[in-house]
């Protein structure tokens, strides 16, 4: 038995691993990690660009129609003649900072980033659930921030329209105006194709055992800011779409009747509303800041924990506390609204659900994200504040439109 034993042939088991080249491996990725890095790398590189257009318009309000020395001078005539800044060219640095900040900083480094590089790690999944559609979310942002960046170079310049990009002054305005809406469809596709992603892996992939009530508080965060970028971005995006169609295909969802343009009436003007495309817009936009701030208060939450060595306090009450911010974030858009002159029921209503929304024992151990961690507190507590003000009608009318309400989002 011993020798047929010996004779008998071996049968070994060898895994082979198809070695990926650099491309595959590193930029077509697959891999929750690298897709995670490329979108915060991609996310701080359009961080510096947008705070790059924030400081040009700086220099602009601290010495008005003064030469920008060195510099000025590369952005052509037709923007800064002579090294003078132009009002149109103030318009294109403020739409474009405050899109670029938004939509291409802050969302891919904290749920793109943050998010496929950490919730599958958290909840013991080998990578998202469908790795193809999460490297074609990432390309979609990829070609959205291009189209965005090209815009500068088409004729008349980028956007001028502001980052909520108002019509009826949107849909009349330059070329760069329509590179910004195909901009924003990829972009929204982008957040959509994520979104999905990120609920169905939460769900399906989760080690078992893991339940809901189990989950790192940061997952909790993310699986909340993805359905919020699922159930808000749609109505954004066929918004954007129905935009580009007043601007290419001569109809009028946003054009009112009767409208005149330098002493000539828009013969295409008719029967569409401007305060359509303003609901369609804050929609997405007040969710849109629960989408940014969620994240890192996940975040916040877990280096909090971790460093003071305790577990989150009253964890249940903080998650249900997640579910009704996002919940309650669709019912207050049209706070955004109170100066186009909406009844004071309808007022009375979003003030009112605006109203609504708005460590002892521990060892605490001071590394470097605990300092950060711990200055956000203070931070986002002055940011919610300012906004009680602007939640009311009655305050919010003399503040709209001021430096008030820009410090007051810049703090959140």
């Amino acid at each position: 038995m011993s020798e047929q034993a010996v004779a008998a042939p071996k049968h070994e088991h060898h895994e082979h691993h198809e070695e990926l080249g650099f491309w595959r491996k590193y930029v077509f990725s697959t891999d929750h990690k690298v897709i995670g890095i490329q979108y915060a790398v991609t996310g701080l590189l359009f961080v510096l660009f947008g705070f790059s257009l924030m400081m040009l318009m700086r220099w602009q309000l601290a010495y008005p129609g003064v030469a920008l020395p060195l510099i000025g001078n590369l952005f052509g005539e037709a923007r800064m003649p002579g090294g003078t800044m132009l009002p149109e060219f103030y318009n294109e640095l403020g739409a474009m900072h405050g899109t670029i900040m938004v939509f291409l900083g802050v969302v891919p480094l904290a749920v793109g980033g943050f998010g496929n590089f950490v919730l599958p790690l958290q909840i013991g999944a080998p990578d998202m659930a469908f790795p193809k559609i999460n490297m074609a979310s990432y390309w979609c942002l990829f070609l959205g921030g291009c189209t965005m960046l090209g815009s500068f170079f088409v004729p008349g310049g980028a956007a001028q329209s502001g980052w909520t990009s108002y019509a009826p002054l949107s849909v009349i305005a330059g070329t760069g105006q329509t590179w910004w809406l195909i901009g924003m469809i990829f972009l929204i596709t982008s957040s959509l194709l994520g979104a999905l992603n990120f609920i169905t892996t939460t769900i399906q992939l989760r080690a078992k055992g893991l339940t809901l009530m189990r989950f790192p508080f940061f997952v909790w965060a993310q699986f909340v800011t993805a359905f919020l970028l699922l159930l808000a971005f749609p109505p954004l995006e066929a918004a954007g779409v129905m935009q580009l169609m007043d601007r290419v295909a001569g109809t009028s969802f946003f054009l009112p009747s009767g409208l005149v343009v330098s002493g000539q009436p828009l013969t295409n003007a008719g029967g569409g509303n401007p305060l359509l495309w303003q609901h369609l817009f804050w929609f997405l936009a007040h969710p849109e800041v629960y989408v940014l701030i969620l994240p890192g208060m996940g975040i916040v939450a877990e280096i909090i924990a971790n460093n003071t060595r305790k577990p989150l306090w009253g964890y249940r009450s903080m998650v249900y506390s997640l579910v009704f911010l996002g919940f309650m974030s669709f019912i207050v858009w049209a706070h955004h609204m109170f100066m186009t002159g909406m009844g004071t029921t309808m007022a009375a209503f979003f003030q009112t659900t605006t109203m609504i929304i708005s460590l002892y024992g521990g060892s605490i151990r001071f590394n470097t994200p605990m300092p950060f961690a711990s200055g956000f507190l203070p931070m986002f507590g002055i940011g919610g504040l300012t906004g009680l003000p602007l939640g009311l009608n009655i305050a919010d009318i003399p503040l709209h439109d001021t430096y008030y309400v820009i410090a007051h989002f810049h703090y959140v």
